[in-house]
């Protein structure tokens, strides 16, 4: 406990703490701001009223889908690996390593006592996201006349609970992955760019994947139709298993666009291998960053 307070001192006092979650902040507002209309289209049902005339409300739990994205998975995932990756690596640079191992602190305590700091911030700065993205779905719908609908309406606890339950482990695996890279490379920068180039190669790859399976099932139009396959290998890759795991989400399934070009074609992989495998890289990445450190000759 002394370790991890000592660590939660440190990352209140990082300047990399306050500009990331500004930069957050002010990048979901932007964004919200320039759907304006669109935004009901993204989780909209239609009310004909007594005349006949449509209108589109934002319901719940689809609205979740765009929340998500921001707080858990696009946004929220690239910031975790940049910020990981920024609080781990710099202990090197900045001679930090050094005097913990000549005060006698276990190496892995000490990594483990980071590792728990920083997924303690992680969770303030995501729920701080998830609550600020909620509110700009009515100020976008007050500024361009969209009605939205109640959260608490249904089962509205408990698909806010869900949402976040599900999407805090992505988070957190997605930020282990920066936090490993970064020990075993001893650099900031080094991790939060190949954390980075892995969450886009990956998405680039996956999608490719999908399109070669795609042609390859072409044929099957004539026979009845295209069919849906999978779950295939490459949803199960560190990044990619993340979003599947997040499909699970109340609202998020729903919602047209959010499984991606994998979504169009592949079925889902099931909760209860995604959230397990999700784990196992996480865990994995720990045990990586431990081991790595012990075998780091600290000078």
């Amino acid at each position: 406990m002394r370790l991890i307070r000592a660590e939660l001192l440190k990352i209140r006092r990082r300047q990399a703490t306050w500009v990331l979650l500004v930069v957050a902040l002010v990048i979901t507002a932007v964004i919200y701001l320039l759907l304006g209309r669109s935004l009901g289209g993204l989780a909209c049902q239609l009310d004909f009223g007594d005349f006949g005339f449509g209108e589109c409300i934002v319901e719940f739990p689809a609205a979740y889908a765009l929340i998500d994205q921001f707080a858990f998975a696009t946004l929220g995932g690239v910031l975790a690996i940049v910020y990981a990756a920024a609080l781990v690596g710099s202990d090197w640079g900045w001679g930090v390593l050094r005097n913990v191992i000549a005060r006698g602190e276990s190496r892995a305590m000490y990594l483990l006592a980071k590792a728990t700091s920083i997924a303690i911030a992680l969770a303030v700065g995501v729920l701080v996201i998830f609550v600020f993205a909620l509110l700009m779905t009515y100020a976008t719908a007050l500024v361009y006349g969209i009605s939205v609908a109640s959260p608490l309406r249904g089962r509205g606890l408990e698909d806010l609970a869900a949402n976040i339950l599900l999407g805090y482990p992505v988070v957190l695996e997605r930020a282990a992955l920066g936090f490993a890279v970064a020990v075993v490379l001893r650099s900031q920068l080094a991790g939060a760019v190949v954390g980075i180039v892995l969450y886009l190669g990956e998405g680039i790859v996956t999608t490719f994947l999908t399109l070669a399976g795609v042609a390859r099932n072409a044929g099957n139009v004539f026979d009845g139709g295209l069919q849906i396959v999978g779950p295939e290998w490459f949803q199960y890759l560190p990044m990619t298993v993340g979003n599947q795991v997040l499909n699970w989400a109340p609202g998020v399934s729903s919602s047209p666009g959010t499984g991606g070009i994998e979504g169009l074609f592949l079925r889902p992989v099931p909760l209860e291998l995604a959230l397990p495998v999700l784990l196992l890289y996480l865990v994995v990445a720990i045990v990586v960053s431990i081991v790595a450190l012990n075998r780091q000759e600290i000078i």
